[in-house]
């Protein structure tokens, strides 16, 4: 954390965004053909039908993909980082996994709570919704990525 309660800074390429502690979630993708967003995209759009999320700059993404999501269905294929938020948009910087993350290996990875959240999805739909950061640390835990 920062000290003297100032925000981190956060630098992506030459742009500098000032963030506060990052909070943790999965942002979950449907079928792209339907959907319109790919996890490659860098963005994400949750569209009016859907619920607004808190996603802010410097927030952490464990990108997920739906039974619908031929390429990477049922696996969390890398992490995002948020750059920008706008209504319900997120743009997001990617960085893939060498290996996607299989849906299954959550359940020794998740609290109990976040793994709840995760057994009440539905396929086909995309939505944020927050876990605990030991949720996440030990779900990319001695996780290789892309370079």
């Amino acid at each position: 954390m920062a000290t003297g309660g100032k925000p981190h800074i956060f630098t992506m390429g030459l742009e500098r965004i000032p963030v506060n502690q990052p909070r943790f979630f999965v942002l979950v993708f449907g079928d792209p053909e339907q959907n319109g967003d790919t996890i490659e995209s860098e963005r994400y759009e949750a569209g009016e039908a859907y619920p607004s999320f808190t996603v802010e700059p410097g927030d952490l993404l464990l990108l997920y993909c739906t039974e619908g999501y031929a390429t990477y269905a049922r696996q969390f294929p890398g992490i995002g980082v948020t750059v920008r938020t706008k209504d319900s948009l997120i743009e997001y910087r990617r960085i893939a996994f060498s290996k996607p993350i299989g849906r299954a290996s959550i359940d020794d990875t998740f609290d109990v709570d976040d793994r709840k959240k995760m057994t009440e999805l539905r396929f086909n739909i995309r939505r944020a919704f927050q876990i605990s950061g030991d949720s996440f640390a030990r779900t990319v835990a001695r996780q290789t990525i892309e370079v």
